[in-house]
């Protein structure tokens, strides 16, 4: 949601706050289904970083989760990938790959180019919250975060069939 009301100010520095922050709510909406798919005795195995086997006194092993530190964006891929979760990773990779520049070196993107990063991001987020977390979306983010995402995504599939079109594809 504070990355969304950042893309709505429609201001240059904003944009890059709003990479920031939607970016790590994606992160926070892939840690919640790690967290769903972790056994009852332990409902945050699949987010930590570290997991530990333990053993019963009955000799059953099973597995919890070790240390304060979660999952990063490898090991988030890494799990997905083995407990075959499909999302739209390449999308991601790109909004990461633009948030960490911003982070820690800077961007020579263009706030258009930007703007269009962020536009993908909203598709992930309306995918990964049907699909994944099975909810509805403006349940979960709100009226007012679910509609600006809508409206943003009908744009942006209007504009990329445009293009598709103009090119013959």
């Amino acid at each position: 949601q504070v990355g969304v009301e950042d893309y709505l100010m429609e201001d240059e520095r904003r944009y890059l706050s709003a990479v920031r922050n939607i970016c790590a709510g994606i992160l926070l909406l892939y840690k919640e289904k790690l967290k769903r798919l972790s056994p009852e005795h332990d409902k945050e195995v699949l987010i930590k970083q570290s997991i530990m086997p333990i053993c019963d006194e009955k000799g059953n092993i099973s597995f919890v989760g070790d240390g304060d530190k979660t999952v990063d964006v490898h090991t988030i891929d890494k799990r997905f990938k083995s407990l075959n979760i499909k999302y739209d990773s390449s999308r991601f990779k790109e909004l990461n790959k633009l948030r960490n520049n911003i982070e820690h070196y800077y961007t020579d993107k263009s706030p258009s180019a930007v703007i269009e990063v962020i536009v993908k991001s909203f598709l992930i987020i309306q995918d990964f919250i049907s699909q994944h977390l099975e909810e509805e979306p403006c349940d979960l983010l709100g009226e007012e975060c679910w509609q600006t995402l809508l409206d943003t995504a009908e744009v942006y599939k209007a504009e990329e069939g445009n293009c598709r079109q103009s090119f013959g594809l």
